[in-house]
């Protein structure tokens, strides 16, 4: 039977306008609550953007913020928090700033009191990514923060993923891993940390297994979750490396609310 739904968030639960069906929503909320049943939002954003996604809504979601550097449970307690070493953090601030592949790249740091951009703040890319990212700050040397980091998002404006993701982990293996954001770009984490290692942790406190898991998503930094849970489902609209890698797809696409027309299904 299933337990916990867990699901991404951009492209998968959200329509392209970045909006859901919140009545539907709240009426399969108060059943799976009935139902002893847990709701995961697993995205690659901040708690406080999460937050707002889900703001009208009454009822426990857990969330498993930067792909799971951070995880909050149904009570809004932080039961996982991975944090990259600072060392470590610098290396790859140089790393990045010093390769050619890397050149003109947008970085993000993801930190527990903020998010800190080697962007102008008047600079287009710079008021497009405050969508995503509570508190951003442009910092000329992203060295000189001294918060705590969870994720280096990394976007540029052309080319490919594959190639960088591939040259990035082999420098930083066994340290840092970095995985595709959909976003042309990159998410980089401590190695061993993803959306999966963040719902092992919440399902250690639920005393259930992956087994009792139907997880949807539409992109690379999704593929774990997506093949640890007894059913994991790519959206419809997923991108084509991860619809070549998953079985499982649902009927419908994001935009006409592939996720939840599913969870109708279960909870009926």
């Amino acid at each position: 039977m299933v337990k916990v739904i867990a699901s991404d968030m951009d492209g998968t639960f959200l329509n392209d306008q970045g909006t859901f069906d919140k009545v539907a929503f709240q009426q399969q909320l108060n059943q799976m609550t009935q139902k002893n049943m847990h709701f995961v939002c697993a995205r690659s954003n901040q708690y406080q953007h999460l937050l707002g996604l889900f703001k009208g809504i009454s009822g426990p979601i857990s969330y498993l913020c930067n792909n799971g550097a951070l995880v909050v449970d149904e009570r809004g307690v932080i039961v996982q928090e991975e944090v990259i070493d600072h060392l470590v953090l610098r290396k790859a601030l140089d790393y990045l700033e010093s390769d050619p592949l890397f050149a003109g790249a947008e970085i993000i740091l993801a930190g527990r009191n903020g998010t800190y951009c080697n962007l102008p703040a008047d600079s287009k890319r710079f008021q497009a990514s405050r969508y995503f990212y509570e508190n951003m700050q442009a910092m000329p040397d992203l060295r000189l923060v001294f918060d705590s980091i969870y994720k280096i998002d990394i976007t540029w404006e052309a080319g490919g993923v594959t190639k960088r993701q591939d040259e990035f982990n082999h420098h930083f293996s066994g340290r840092l891993a970095a995985t595709s954001s959909g976003m042309n770009g990159l998410d980089v984490m401590n190695d061993g940390v993803n959306k999966t290692s963040g719902l092992q942790r919440l399902l250690d406190d639920w005393q259930l297994s992956f087994d009792d898991v139907v997880a949807f998503g539409d992109n690379g930094n999704d593929y774990e979750m997506l093949q640890a849970a007894g059913i994991g489902f790519a959206m419809k609209n997923a991108a084509a490396d991860l619809l070549a890698k998953v079985d499982t797809v649902t009927d419908a696409t994001n935009n006409e609310q592939g996720v939840q027309k599913q969870l109708a299904k279960y909870l009926s």
